[in-house]
Formats: C-alpha cells, sequence, structure tokens
C-alpha cells in the first residue's frame, strides 16, 4: 500500500511538472504580447498630441486663411484697377491714331490740291535758269531787257519764296505727323502687350480666391441655387429683390437650428460613449477581481498538497531510517521543491495577469481620452466655424444697415464700373418706344468690370432679357444691376469691396442690352442701373469722372448729360 502510495505521489508531481512546463512555454508569447501593448499605448499617446498640436494648427489656418482672403481681395482690387487704367490708355491710343491719321489725310490732300501750282512755279524757275535777264554792268547796252528782267523778279521773287516756304512748312508738318503716328503705334503695341499678363495675373488671383472660398463652397453653392430657382419663378425685378430677402432670412434661421441640432447631437453621442465606456471598465474591473479569486484558490490549493506532502515527508521518515528512507526522503524534497517552483511559476502568472489587466485598462482609458479629445476638437471645430459664420453674417448684416461709407452718402464718389462710351442715360429712349431706367455704357472688347462700392452679392446669374446679371446689395435699402457681362466671377452670398472684379465683358453686344437705334453698333454694351427698394432711380448724380473715360454721347431719342 506504502509504494502504491508512492507511485501516485510520483505520478502526480510528473503531471505538476509538465503542466509547469507547459506553463513556462507560455511565458514567451504572453511577454511578446505584453511589449505590443506598450507600443501601441505608446502610439495612442503620441496621437493625442498630435490631435492637440493639429487642433491648433487648424486655429491657426483658419486666421492665415482669413487674412490671406483680405490681401487677394485688396490684390484684385489694384489689378483691376491697373487694368481698367490700361484699357483707358489702350482707348486714347487708337484715338490719337485715328486724329493724326485724318491729319495725315489732310496735309496729303492739300499738297495734291497744289501739284498743278507747285508745276506751273518749277517749270518758271527752269526758264529763269535757262535764259535769266542780263546784268545791266556787263551790258550796259540792253537796258531795256535788264529793266524788264527786274519788275519781273520784283513781281514773281516774292510769291515764289512765300509758296518755297509753304511748301518746305507742310512738307516738315506732314514728316513730324508720320513720326507721331509711329510713335503712337508703339505705344499702343506696349499697352497691349502689357494688358495680357494683367489679365492673366487677375485670372490667377480669381482661381486663388475660389479655392479660398471652398471652406464654405457648400453654403455659397446652396445661396447660388436658391438665388437662382427664385431667378426662375420672379416676374420681375421687385419680386427677385423680395424673394432674396425672405430666402435669407429663412436661410440664416435653419443654418442656426441645423447647427443647434448638431451640437446636441454631438453632445448625446458623447454621453453616450462615456457610459458605455465606464460600464465596459466596470465589466473589466469585474473579470479581474474572479480572475484574482480564482489564482487565489489554486494558490490555496497548492498550499494545501504542499502540507500534505511536508506530512509525508515526515512519516516516511519516521518509518525509515535506512538507504531506503533516505532516497525517498531525496525524492520527496525534489517533489517539494518542485511544487514550490510551481507555486513561483503561478505567483509570476498571477503578476503577469495582473499588469496585462492593469495595462488594458490603461489603454482603454488612453482610447477613451484619445475619442474624448478628438470629439473635442470637432466639438471646437465646428464652434468656431458657427461663430465665424455667426461674425460673417453679422458683419455683412451690419454692412448693410450701417455700412462704413453709406451709398447714399456717396453721391459724386462712385468710380463707373468700366471703361467705355457712355450711349444712354438714365430716361432716355432706349429705341423700343421705352425709357431706359439705367445707363448704357459701350465698352471695349473683353473688358474688366469691378463693383463701383461695397456690398454683398444676392444674385448671379442669367435672369430673362437682362442676361447675366449681378445684383449687389450696397445697404440702406441700395441695391446696384449690372448686366451684358460675358463671364461672371462672383457667387451670391459674397461680399465684396469697392473696386474688386466681378466679371468681364464679352467681343460682342448681349442680347439684352440691346439699344433700338443703335443695334449696327458691334461693341459690347454694359447696363446699369441703381434701385432704391423696388424702384429704378437717376443714378447720374452718384458718379465721378476718374480718368475712365464714360463720357454720354448726344443721341437723338432721349436727354444729354
Amino acid at each position: 500500500m506504502i509504494r502504491a502510495f508512492h507511485k501516485g505521489i510520483l505520478l502526480s508531481a510528473t503531471g505538476l511538472w509538465l503542466l509547469g512546463g507547459a506553463a513556462h512555454a507560455q511565458d514567451t508569447p504572453a511577454q511578446g504580447n505584453l511589449d505590443e501593448e506598450t507600443n501601441r499605448l505608446r502610439i495612442i499617446e503620441r496621437q493625442i498630441g498630435q490631435a492637440k498640436n493639429r487642433s491648433a494648427a487648424l486655429d491657426r489656418e483658419r486666421e492665415a486663411l482669413a487674412a490671406e482672403m483680405a490681401s487677394v481681395s485688396d490684390r484684385l482690387v489694384a489689378l483691376a484697377g491697373n487694368i481698367q487704367s490700361r484699357e483707358a490708355r489702350i482707348t486714347e491710343s487708337e484715338k490719337k491714331l485715328l486724329s493724326l491719321a485724318l491729319k495725315e489725310n489732310t496735309l496729303r490732300s492739300r499738297l495734291r490740291a497744289r501739284r498743278g501750282v507747285l508745276a506751273e512755279l518749277l517749270v518758271g524757275l527752269q526758264k529763269l535758269e535757262r535764259n535769266p535777264p542780263p546784268p545791266l554792268a556787263v551790258e550796259p547796252g540792253d537796258a531795256t531787257r535788264a529793266v524788264r528782267g527786274a519788275l519781273l523778279f520784283g513781281a514773281i521773287v516774292p510769291d515764289l519764296k512765300g509758296q518755297a516756304a509753304s511748301l518746305t512748312r507742310e512738307l516738315a508738318e506732314l514728316e513730324a505727323v508720320r513720326q507721331r503716328i509711329v510713335s503712337a503705334r508703339n505705344e499702343l503695341d506696349t499697352h497691349i502687350t502689357n494688358l495680357g499678363p494683367a489679365r492673366a495675373e487677375l485670372e490667377e488671383l480669381l482661381i486663388r480666391k475660389q479655392a479660398l472660398l471652398a471652406e464654405t463652397a457648400r453654403e455659397l453653392e446652396a445661396e447660388q441655387t436658391r438665388a437662382l430657382q427664385l431667378a426662375q419663378k420672379a416676374k420681375d425685378i421687385r419680386q427677385l429683390l423680395a424673394g432674396l430677402a425672405e430666402a435669407r432670412r429663412k436661410a440664416q434661421a435653419k443654418a442656426a437650428a441645423d447647427e443647434a441640432r448638431r451640437i446636441a447631437e454631438l453632445e448625446a453621442r458623447e454621453a453616450e460613449a462615456r457610459r458605455v465606456a465606464e460600464a465596459k471598465a466596470q465589466a473589466e474591473r469585474k473579470a479581474q477581481a474572479e480572475r484574482i479569486a480564482k489564482a487565489a484558490a489554486e494558490k490555496a490549493r497548492l498550499l494545501a498538497e504542499q502540507k500534505a506532502l511536508e506530512a509525508e515527508e515526515k512519516r516516511l521518515a519516521e518509518l525509515k531510517a535506512t538507504q531506503e528512507r533516505k532516497a525517498e526522503a531525496e525524492r520527496i524534497a525534489k517533489l517539494a521543491a518542485e511544487k514550490a517552483r510551481q507555486l513561483a511559476e503561478q505567483e509570476a502568472r498571477e503578476a503577469e495577469h495582473k499588469r496585462l489587466a492593469e495595462l488594458k485598462v490603461a489603454k482603454q482609458k488612453a482610447a477613451e481620452a484619445e475619442r474624448v479629445a478628438r470629439a473635442a476638437e470637432e466639438k471646437a471645430r465646428r464652434q468656431a466655424a458657427l461663430e465665424l459664420k455667426k461674425k460673417q453674417e453679422a458683419a455683412a448684416e451690419r454692412r448693410r444697415k450701417n455700412p462704413a461709407v453709406r451709398f447714399a452718402s456717396s453721391i459724386g464718389k462712385l468710380a463707373y464700373p468700366a471703361q467705355g462710351e457712355r450711349v444712354r442715360n438714365f430716361n432716355d429712349k432706349d429705341g423700343y418706344g421705352g425709357r431706359s431706367e439705367g445707363l448704357h455704357i459701350a465698352t471695349g472688347k473683353l473688358a474688366q468690370i469691378t463693383t463701383p462700392a461695397d456690398g454683398d452679392v444676392e444674385f448671379a446669374g442669367e435672369f430673362r432679357s437682362y442676361g447675366k446679371l449681378i445684383i449687389i446689395n450696397t445697404g440702406d435699402g441700395y441695391h446696384l444691376l449690372l448686366a451684358g457681362l460675358d463671364k461672371i466671377t462672383v457667387s451670391a452670398g459674397q461680399s465684396l469691396t469697392a473696386g474688386e472684379p466681378v466679371g468681364t465683358m464679352g467681343k460682342h453686344t448681349a442680347r439684352g442690352t440691346l439699344i433700338g437705334d443703335r443695334i449696327d453698333d458691334p461693341r459690347p454694351i454694359l447696363y446699369v442701373e441703381v434701385r432704391n427698394g423696388a424702384e429704378a432711380i437717376d443714378s447720374s448724380r452718384w458718379w465721378v469722372d476718374r480718368g475712365q473715360k464714360a463720357v454720354l454721347r448726344r443721341n437723338n431719342g432721349g436727354n444729354e448729360g
């Protein structure tokens, strides 16, 4: 019986040794998982720091974006003024060439008309050269011929001298006119050459401004779509302006409600995420406590087995005093040492499990911190965007209600929106049996168009007989209408500064700006109208001539300005 008991103890010790070996074999994968989790924790900590840096960078980018947009607007105003100045110089050069060409033709006509007189003069001079009157001192006997020659010279020579001097002056004048024509043509070529790069730079700036406006592209596109839909429904300008004002109020209210709803949903999601994270952490803590309790029970069981082995060793020591007892004692000591080793390994595994559990909790806390940081960053970004939009809308509303320079106080101070010739004034006959409600300015091909005053674009697109139309709200109930453009470079909802480019003319007259008695005029026509409320008013008092040469020409059916 004792041998069978010893055999059972030996088998149990062998099984425990094998289990211990298997557990030891699992230490290497556990250590690898620990290193992997440590690295992931470090990566998460770096990502949290990077998220904070991105948030600060976003704030700086928004400030830089606002500053760059202001700079681009200023550059656009300056460049558009430069282009219009060059267009004015090109127009002056063309007029100068025309005047010089007329003068050259006049001089040539005068010379051709006097060709017969000059021929007679040359014939008379040749005759005198072949048969001159004899001098009295050389031939004193031929006094009659000498007297006759003297009388002839006295009558002819002064007239010949006058005609020769007049001819010399006219030839010199003709040569000077030719030189001035050459100079004027060179000057015109220079202006035309310089205009190309300026227009290219303007196109680049317009593209850059459109890129900067991409942050609010959805709002601008929605504003443009809304304005075009209203334009299709409106029957006249009065209805269009009323529709634009009502749609703007509804859009502002809807944007505020949508943003408030988004913020409420974001806060609700954050609260739900915190609740789920807390429940998950509590479940993890409960599981960890259960694992610790199970490990303690296992440790108690091993301690009990160790005490049983010790008791068995004591009993065998008392029964055997021989070498067999000694050998058995050594074997039991080995088993005890093995059991102690297993206990040490079990404690090490428990410590590892505890460390891994703590690492998992730390990882979850880091993930939660990262999620909260991202949510806070998103909330801050949305809040900043909402505040920026509210500030922009409030600033636009203040400019409309209380502009720095009121439109009504700008009488005699506004620059014309284009270089050209004013061919029709307010209340002139339009050639179709009606009266003009604005100005008609004949411009050059591809002429640059700018806004005369600060304001907000309420409409930009096609509208009935007006063709391509821009409506600018300049505040105090005034609206500025520009029609007949070939290309529009602004959008509804965009704020403009006086002098900023809004588009360009085409190469021919647009259908909506044709004038009845000037249908044969091939030049593009810009139509400019100012409205107070829904009524068109006479805008002639607002304009000032700043070298733009938008001069009104007399026409048969209207007034003269």
